[in-house]
């Protein structure tokens, strides 16, 4: 293992590394640039030499590049001297957040075992190589950074975090858990929408089987390493290796871990303790692609805290609706692998083919921002002034929360946009129902109109109506004609995603009937297709005609 790293000692001596390298000739300013030296700074002997050692009375460890060239040191203390690890400066060759120990050693066994073992101290990578977990790497002396995901990625998918378990070990993990989620790849994936509805039992009839969600998912398996409370990777091989390799070859998933951890300091018999440990835990649920494992995980939230697992499935869709995932939209005309986000536009549907209809995020942005046709504001110029528009949110959430606020204000304005957009055209669960509910009152006739809305709506919804009375009172104030204006252009524009987030599901089920050359599916699929088309073209048209 000595020979392996290269293992080293440097003398407990102020200058014996200076006054050796001075004798080959370099110079004082070369040995402090190169971090194994100091300039002096007074009074520390009587050396006529203007520097001294950097690394003093220290077990050495050569830190190397992905080649296997020395680049910098790190210094272990012996007995209780401090600090207890001493790393070189910073140098033209050497930047600490971007070096791990021991990669250029374990690079081939990592791609073998198609895992990395990423471990907090030298030591701990040292017996870990000795024991034959060769996989192991070691941050130095910092926490996981973007650029060690990024060397990570090139040759595994799977991360596996055994930092020490203590607080300051707690805090490294989930830094480089978060470090791992920025930083790795994503894949967008489709989601049927139906096993999902059936999770909360409230499958509905305009929402057909086959029908997809399109989520992004991180490209990379994250997991924990966990370790007996107090002991690090070094200790547990040593006392106890068999334990290590079985920990090392079951590692607790990333979502598992979160239960634990995310729980710790919570009194879930509490209402309080419930609902925090809900607030927490529903977004890691949520980047569960997978919807075996995401329905796994909600019933076991839903014991842990013991709330109904309906009332938990719908919490989940407005932490999707707030995420930016959940405005992917991709095309699925190639074959999976080689998704892309596509430039929108519409083509005819050709014979034994659907039509195929793509929108890319930057010209949804570009829509929504310059009121092109079906968009909000058209020939206004100032759309996102009279709606009040946030960049830093869904767009199509703002503007299902403005078409609500706008009935709010103005319930009349129902007979203007119940002829344009259904209830299953919101993308929002307590958007959709509240839509349902408004148009419901204006159906039944002016008598319910001057109930107290309190009585009308349930109390569930009352904080989306406080909402989208919010986003329209930040709008630019309307006159009457400006308020039929703005819901119908609300509702078109509305309209249109939907159709348009349509047409990329059936798209998805169209290859998948083709693939299994159900031909009945695949015609129904092309004439469903050919309908989308034609209704797009009518928004279009009027939107146009509208200027």
């Amino acid at each position: 293992t000595v020979v392996t790293f290269s293992l080293g000692y440097a003398p407990e001596q102020w200058d014996g590394l200076s006054r050796f390298l001075l004798g080959r000739g370099y110079t004082e300013r070369e040995l402090v640039n190169g971090g194994l030296a100091r300039d002096r700074d007074g009074g520390l002997g009587d050396s006529s030499s203007g520097i001294y050692d950097y690394f003093r009375h220290r077990l050495i460890f050569p830190i190397r590049d992905m080649r296997g060239r020395v680049i910098g040191f790190g210094g272990r203390a012996f007995g209780e001297n401090q600090p207890k690890y001493l790393n070189s400066p910073q140098t033209l060759l050497f930047e600490k957040n971007s070096v791990l120990y021991a990669l250029d050693m374990a690079r081939d066994t990592i791609k073998l075992a198609k895992q990395v073992v990423i471990v907090e101290g030298y030591v701990d990578a040292v017996i870990a190589h000795q024991h034959g977990t060769k996989q192991t790497v070691a941050c130095i002396g910092s926490a996981i950074t973007e650029k060690h995901i990024q060397q990570l990625k090139k040759l595994t998918r799977q991360v596996t975090l055994a930092l020490d378990p203590d607080a300051a070990g707690a805090s490294a993990t989930e830094h480089g858990i978060q470090e791992a989620l920025k930083t790795f790849d994503r894949t967008i994936v489709p989601v049927p929408l139906a096993a999902a509805n059936h999770v909360a039992g409230r499958r509905k009839s305009h929402e057909a089987r086959g029908m997809i969600r399109l989520e992004e998912q991180v490209d990379a398996e994250i997991n924990v390493l966990q370790l007996p409370a107090g002991e690090d990777p070094d200790e547990v091989i040593r006392a106890n290796p068999s334990l290590w390799d079985y920990a090392v070859s079951h590692p607790v998933p990333l979502v598992d871990y979160y239960f634990k951890a995310k729980t710790a300091d919570l009194n879930l018999r509490e209402p309080s303790g419930k609902t925090e440990a809900a607030k927490r835990l529903l977004p890691v649920i949520g980047m569960i692609s997978d919807r075996v494992k995401r329905d796994a995980y909600m019933r076991k939230l839903s014991g842990m805290i013991s709330i109904d697992e309906r009332t938990l499935y719908d919490e989940l869709q407005r932490v999707l609706r707030g995420q930016k995932t959940t405005g992917v939209i991709a095309q699925f005309s190639e074959p999976m692998g080689q998704q892309q986000v596509a430039r929108r536009r519409v083509e005819e549907p050709q014979a034994g083919a659907g039509a195929s209809l793509t929108a890319s995020s930057g010209e949804q942005e570009k829509d929504s921002q310059a009121g092109t046709a079906g968009g909000v504001g058209g020939a206004e110029g100032k759309p996102r002034a009279a709606l009040g528009l946030d960049k830093r949110k869904s767009n199509t959430v703002q503007l299902e929360d403005y078409l609500i606020g706008l009935l709010l204000h103005n319930p009349g304005l129902s007979q203007h946009v119940c002829g344009i957009i259904e209830d299953g055209d919101f993308s929002g669960t307590d958007t959709r129902e509240l839509y349902h509910i408004l148009n419901s009152i204006f159906q039944r006739g002016s008598s319910s109109l001057h109930k107290p809305l309190e009585q009308l709506v349930p109390s569930a919804l009352l904080t989306t109506v406080v909402r989208a009375r919010e986003r329209f009172e930040s709008g630019t104030p309307l006159d009457g004609a400006g308020q039929v204006k703005f819901a119908v252009q609300c509702a078109t524009r509305l309209k249109r995603a939907r159709l348009i987030q349509l047409n990329i599901e059936k798209q998805y089920v169209l290859r998948e009937a083709q693939d299994t050359g159900d031909v009945a599916t695949v015609q129904q699929l092309q004439r469903q297709l050919l309908e989308i088309h034609q209704q797009l073209r009518t928004i279009d048209s009027a939107t146009h005609l509208q200027g």
